[in-house]
């Protein structure tokens, strides 16, 4: 029993490790905290349009 749970705990964790990867490339946008605050003004104007 020992056995089947360390068999499925493996199978998990190795599924778990698998699903973090970066598919997204290397292209790491960075964004600034008044590139954030006008993201979120210009949201909010589109919201009240």
């Amino acid at each position: 029993m020992k056995t089947i749970l360390l068999l499925v705990s493996l199978v998990f964790s190795g599924m778990a490790l698998s699903s973090c990867t970066n598919d997204e490339g290397d292209d790491l946008e960075v964004l600034t905290p008044e590139e954030t605050e006008e993201q979120l003004a210009l949201t909010k104007d589109n919201q009240k349009a």
